[in-house]
């Protein structure tokens, strides 16, 4: 069971990034769109994400629920190490759902429209960023090994341990991932005309995308983090650096075909292999720290809680998925044959 249990945590992770990345993503992209534009992106949201925009979280709240039951001292040192960012996160989604709701029931079309407007869309750049620079403090080797928690000071264990450059680009490259993965999304469910406006939004931030994710490993080179020798002494990077770089190609050539599955399969398939090495190649260490290590299997609850655990997210999937299926396809998400 403990597999299922990993494999559960895994695709939670995977599967926010893509859906929890696409609802984001257009608030980034309403964000970063001129004055004109700006309309554009925000009535073609109401009626993508709008049916669904709640359904997001979903994957958030299991990989939470996940590490509080089956792995109790990961996420300790995770909430509490990383308690500023992870409650900016939260401000983030709590002002960006009110906001979605509010400019788009509220009845009135006086000034607060712009007000919410702008709580909209500064949410959806703030909380991915916040995301971003949550992940990249688990990866920098900031974090504080439990055996030298006690000898540090506050600054050293609840600041630096996430704001560092490492953390912070990884912010601005999650930002860049989420309004890429929109972007492709949008461009399957808008016409030839608006679809151009989205192709241009999709090639700049893949080009951010890249830009911040060149950056994140020079400076992981220079500060020699761990993360970054991860990489390097492992052929199996390379493999999947130049899959992923190569899908690039059918991406862009599928993107404005009569389907729009294959180029969001092939998006998938991008997001899964970036998150599968970094998994594969630090498990079961998966929080880097510059002194020790920790497995992610120590101090674990007894088998039979993963027993249960495992036996309610199989059966939670029999319900939530086909759930979720019918809710894509019923808003025109998924062709329908």
């Amino acid at each position: 069971m403990l597999i299922i249990v990993l494999a559960f945590l895994f695709l939670s992770i995977l599967f926010y990034v893509m859906f929890g990345g696409a609802d984001f993503g257009v608030g980034i992209l309403e964000f970063f769109s001129k004055s004109k534009n700006k309309e554009i992106t925000k009535t073609t949201s109401y009626g993508i994400i709008g049916p669904i925009w709640e359904a997001n979280h979903i994957w958030l709240i299991i990989c939470i629920v996940i590490l509080w039951i089956g792995f109790p001292q990961y996420y300790n040192l995770i909430v509490t190490q990383l308690h500023f960012p992870i409650t900016l996160i939260l401000v983030g989604i709590i002002g960006r759902g009110t906001a979605f709701v509010f400019r788009h029931y509220d009845a009135f079309t006086d000034n607060s429209q712009i007000l919410y407007d702008r709580i909209f869309q500064i949410s959806s750049v703030f909380a991915p960023f916040f995301i971003g620079l949550t992940a990249g403090a688990v990866l920098s080797g900031e974090m504080i090994h439990p055996d030298k928690i006690s000898s540090s000071d506050f600054a050293t264990l609840y600041i630096y341990s996430w704001l560092n450059p490492f953390a912070i680009l990884s912010g601005f490259f999650i930002v860049s991932i989420f309004a890429l993965i929109s972007a492709l999304f949008l461009v399957g469910e808008t016409k030839i005309d608006i679809q151009t406006y989205f192709i241009r939004k999709a090639k700049r931030a893949n080009i951010l995308a890249v830009l911040f994710g060149v950056l994140l490993f020079i400076e992981a080179y220079l500060n020699g983090r761990q993360f970054i020798y991860l990489f390097l002494d492992n052929q199996l990077t390379l493999i999947v650096f130049f899959t992923v770089t190569a899908l690039l190609f059918p991406l862009w050539k599928t993107l404005t075909g009569p389907s729009k599955i294959i180029p969001r399969l092939i998006l998938g398939i991008q997001l899964f292999l970036m998150v599968f090495i970094y998994a594969a190649l630090a498990f079961p260490n998966l929080i880097l720290f510059k002194n020790g290590e920790l497995s992610i299997l120590e101090n674990t609850p007894p088998d039979t809680v993963f027993v249960s655990l495992g036996f309610s997210l199989l059966i939670a999937s029999v319900f939530v998925l086909p759930g979720l299926y019918h809710l894509y396809k019923t808003f025109g998400l998924i062709e329908k044959e």
